[in-house]
């Protein structure tokens, strides 16, 4: 990573509107749980697996230089992305094998355990993100297959969290203010996710990732594990348009679809689902681009069954003005004479 790239990652959680806000709702939701006793704790309980999961998915969608989006309801729900909760196991690692080497050896084999989990944990987590599996996450030749990967580049995440670490001593030695030495933790916190998945980006590793045992799963395990991404990826559309950015919340799923393994049924899906919303202009939108993509694809008969389809929910559909005449001359390779009529009346 260049030294540009280094700071752009440091400074993304201040620069990008929908993290910053996921900063600071995070931060406050923490600051009001610490001083609101049992009420507080069981906030605690809430917000902390929901900010574990943002960070995971901050961290993942670093690796592809994308945004991870305005948190959504998604994120509070217990059972959602269970893996992302693994970095819990880090933590506890990090804090028990502290407590016990220095109850054995002393403080210099703490130091010396802590620069060991410190070194493995940015490579560890990367794992975690790209493989979904917290066995893979653990396994070492994943883990240093990984670090071998990005080389010297590697080096970069675990200078920077013994650099904030030591920061954060400082700082607590210092005159300032509770309040603010929590707020630059935190920060830090959000820097060094933002930071590990940077690692993984110049080197296009998030889709040919050095992880020789990683076991393909069968085919009913992907389709539904696909169809469990797909669910993630319409969610964080939903939060965008109903907040009333739907040029955001369609732009999203436009990005995941060139993304997407198959395609072919990821269009249909994401229109049936957005089909079942409140909001019907929201999926007439995105209708009107599937349509453009079976009209220049020559799927003449599947263009035909949505343009009826699309009438039913709404008389007034129209395709995009560049469409009209392709689709018009769908609608008259099969005949249908309401369809030629509707669309002649353009």
């Amino acid at each position: 990573m260049k030294a540009t790239d280094i700071g752009r990652e440091l400074l993304y959680p201040a620069t990008n509107s929908s993290v910053l806000i996921a900063f600071v709702s995070f931060f406050l939701l923490l600051e009001f749980a610490a001083f609101g006793g049992l009420l507080g704790l069981f906030l605690a309980v809430l917000i902390l697996p929901a900010l574990m999961r943002y960070l995971m998915l901050l961290l993942e969608v670093r690796t592809t230089g994308s945004d991870p989006g305005p948190p959504g309801i998604e994120l509070f729900m217990w059972f959602e992305s269970l893996w992302s909760l693994f970095p819990i196991v880090h933590v506890l690692l990090l804090i028990y094998s502290t407590y016990i080497i220095g109850g054995l050896f002393g403080a210099f084999a703490v130091l010396a355990i802590d620069l060991l989990l410190v070194a493995l944990m940015p490579a560890s987590l990367i794992v975690l993100a790209m493989t979904r599996s917290p066995a893979e996450a653990l396994r070492p030749g994943a883990v240093f297959g990984l670090m071998q990967r990005c080389g010297s580049s590697y080096w970069i995440a675990p200078a920077f969290i013994i650099v904030a670490t030591f920061t954060m001593w400082w700082l607590s030695t210092l005159p300032v203010i509770d309040f603010l030495l929590e707020l630059v933790g935190f920060y830090l916190l959000f820097a060094s996710f933002a930071l590990i998945g940077g690692l993984l980006r110049p080197f296009g590793l998030n889709r040919e990732i050095a992880i020789p045992a990683c076991r393909e799963a069968t085919a009913d395990v992907s389709a539904k594990r696909l169809e469990h991404e797909r669910g993630k990826v319409l969610n964080h559309a939903y939060g965008f348009i109903s907040r009333g950015n739907r040029t955001g919340g369609l732009a999203h799923i436009r990005q995941w679809l060139h993304e997407d393994p198959d395609p072919d049924t990821a269009w249909p899906w994401f229109y049936d689902q957005m089909l079942r919303w409140e909001i019907n202009d929201a999926a007439l939108l995105f209708a009107q681009q599937y349509l453009h993509r079976l009209l220049h694809n020559g799927q003449f008969l599947a263009a035909n069954k949505l343009m009826l389809r699309c009438r039913e929910v709404d008389a007034a559909f129209r395709p995009l003005t560049g469409d009209a005449a392709l689709a018009l001359k769908a609608a008259e390779h099969f005949h249908n004479d309401d369809l030629i009529r509707f669309l002649e009346l353009r």
